[in-house]
Parts: structure tokens; C-alpha cells; sequence
């Protein structure tokens, strides 16, 4: 690698494929610049200015309240049944570390949390109301049973 004037090889070619430039590397460096500064921008935006920080990134309204309800009913069945997968595999293997578990279970709770949450922003009409109230039900006695579970350690 050279810098500076072209380097002729024994038959008298330039050997270009080992000269590295001064501009390009000056240009590397100022791209690889400007995207770690850019990166690190977003550690400096303020906060405050995101409205409804109560609700995170899991969350996902619909404008239509049927679209929320069978989304939010699909996720929850999906919930369900890899909490079930997840406790008949371990209750055959039995070698779980407690800790793990634990964490499985808060994992699941937390995302029957989220889908309460999706749930109660879906505003309703009133010939829906009865089916968010019947799912919402549904949810909170899951996540009762979930926080049973992790008392319990197991089912």
C-alpha cells in the first residue's frame, strides 16, 4: 500500500490496485463520522415530546375496533398456546431451572399486559362492546392464572 505518486512495475504499467488515496480515505473517515454522530443523535432527542409514552412500541392500534378485536383475540390465542407448549415441555423434561421459568412467566405476562393495553385503545361501538368486555375478562383471569403459575413454579 502507497501513498502518493503511482508506482510502475517492472514492465513499466502503473500498479493501481495497490494506491490508496489521501481524498479517500479522508472520505471514509467523514462518512463513518457523520453516521456515528447521526446514531448518537437519537440518544439526545427529548422524550417528552412523544405523546402517550404510556403505551410502548408493542402496542399496535387498528382505526377499525373489529380489526382490534380479532388481531388482539389471534395474539392471545397465540399466547396461550405457547404458554401451554411451553409448560407441557417442561413438566416432561422437569429440569428447568426455576429462575428461567420465572422469567418465562413474567415475559407472558407482560405480553398479556400489551394486549390489554391494544385492547382497551381499540374504541368500540356499542354492538362490540360485549366482545372486548368478554376478551378483556378473558385476559385478566389469564393473567391471573399466569401469576398463580409463577407462585406455584409449575402447574
Amino acid at each position: 500500500m502507497t501513498f502518493g505518486k503511482k508506482r510502475s512495475n517492472v514492465n513499466g504499467n502503473a500498479d493501481n490496485n495497490k494506491r490508496v488515496s489521501k481524498k479517500g480515505i479522508i472520505l471514509t473517515c467523514v462518512i463513518v463520522a457523520a453516521i456515528l454522530g447521526a446514531s448518537f443523535v437519537v440518544w439526545f432527542l427529548p422524550t417528552g415530546n412523544v405523546p402517550n409514552s404510556s403505551i410502548t412500541n408493542m402496542t399496535v392500534t387498528f382505526t377499525d375496533p373489529n380489526t382490534t378485536l380479532m388481531s388482539t383475540e389471534s395474539q392471545f390465542t397465540l399466547l396461550q398456546r405457547e404458554v401451554q407448549n411451553h409448560i407441557n415441555e417442561t413438566s416432561l423434561n422437569e429440569v428447568e431451572n426455576i429462575t428461567e421459568f420465572n422469567s418465562f412467566v413474567d415475559t407472558s405476562i407482560a405480553q398479556n399486559n400489551e394486549l390489554m393495553l391494544s385492547l382497551l385503545s381499540g374504541n368500540p361501538d356499542q354492538s362490540l362492546m360485549p366482545d372486548y368486555l368478554n376478551l378483556m375478562s378473558e385476559m385478566k383471569n389469564y393473567s391471573q392464572y399466569l401469576s398463580d403459575l409463577k407462585a406455584t413454579g409449575r402447574k
